[in-house]
C-alpha cells in the first residue's frame, strides 16, 4: 500500500540574512526508514495548515535549538532563543490533531509544546545537556536511565519494560503537567521524560529525548517509530 503521509513541523532559521524553514535530516530519515512513512515539511506559522489536516495521516513535532516563548505558558521569563512561528504552528496543530484522531509524536521541543498546548508550564532544568566537547555522534549516545510507568503507551510498546537508557539532551522541561496528559516516564531526578494524551483516539506520545538519532539501531527508538508508523498506516487505511 501507499506509505502514510506524515506532516513534520519546521522551525524558522536565518542563514546569510535569508529566512529558511528547517528540520534536521535525522527526523526525516527516521520517519522514512524506521516508521516507513512519507514526509511533508510544514512551515510555521501555518495559519492555513490546520484546515488541511485531513490530507495527512499523522503529525510530528521534533526538536530544535529554540524554546517555547514564556508568554505561551503565562510566564514572565524563559531561556531563548525563541521561534514564534513554530509556537503558533504547534499550539494550533496539537489540539486539532488530537481532536481529529491523528497519530501524534512529539520529540524534545515537541514534548514541551504538547504540555503547553494542554495548559501546562515549563521550567529550566540542569544536568540534562549534551557534552559539546564530544563528537556529535557521541553527544547523542544514551545519557541516563528513565523509569517507565506501568500500563502506559511506552510501557506497552517496549514489551512492558520498567526502565531504559535514553539520550535526553535539553535545558528546559515540564514543570506543571497539563490537564489531559499522563506521565509515561521520568528521569532519576524527577524530570518528566515522556507523556501521552489520555483521551486521544490514536497514538499520541511525546518524549524528551532524541529517538530519531539512532532510530534504526537503538531498540527503544526503533519501537517508538515503528509504533508511530503503524498508527499512521492504520489511519491511512481508514481514510
Amino acid at each position: 500500500m501507499t506509505r502514510p503521509l506524515v506532516a513534520l513541523a519546521c522551525s524558522a532559521e536565518t542563514w546569510d540574512e535569508v529566512p529558511h524553514d528547517a528540520v534536521r535530516h535525522a527526523y526525516v530519515a527516521a520517519l522514512e526508514d524506521a516508521a516507513e512513512c512519507t514526509v511533508a515539511l510544514i512551515p510555521g506559522p501555518g495559519h492555513t495548515f490546520v484546515d488541511q489536516l485531513d490530507r495527512f495521516d499523522a503529525v510530528v513535532l521534533g526538536g530544535h535549538e529554540t524554546n517555547v516563548a514564556p508568554e505561551r505558558y503565562a510566564a514572565t521569563d524563559g531561556p531563548g532563543p525563541f521561534d514564534t512561528d513554530r509556537d503558533t504552528l504547534a499550539l494550533a496543530v496539537i489540539p486539532a490533531a488530537v481532536e481529529a484522531g491523528l497519530p501524534l509524536l512529539g520529540i524534545c521541543r515537541g514534548l514541551q509544546e504538547l504540555n503547553v498546548a494542554h495548559g501546562g508550564t515549563l521550567r529550566v532544568v540542569d544536568g540534562h545537556r549534551e557534552d559539546l566537547s564530544l563528537p556529535r555522534d557521541e553527544q547523542y549516545l544514551p545519557a541516563h536511565a528513565i523509569r517507565i510507568n506501568a500500563d502506559g503507551t511506552l510501557y506497552e510498546l517496549t514489551g512492558r519494560a520498567a526502565s531504559a537508557r535514553v539520550n535526553s539532551l535539553h535545558g528546559q522541561a515540564i514543570d506543571r503537567l497539563g490537564p489531559g496528559l499522563r506521565i509515561e516516564a521520568q528521569a532519576p531526578d524527577g524530570v518528566i521524560e515522556a507523556v501521552s494524551v489520555t483521551d486521544s483516539r490514536a497514538f499520541a506520545l511525546a518524549v524528551q529525548w532524541h529517538p530519531e538519532w539512532y532510530a534504526t539501531t537503538d531498540r527503544l527508538s526503533r519501537k517508538i517509530f515503528r509504533a508511530f508508523g503503524d498508527a499512521a498506516r492504520k489511519h491511512a487505511a481508514g481514510r
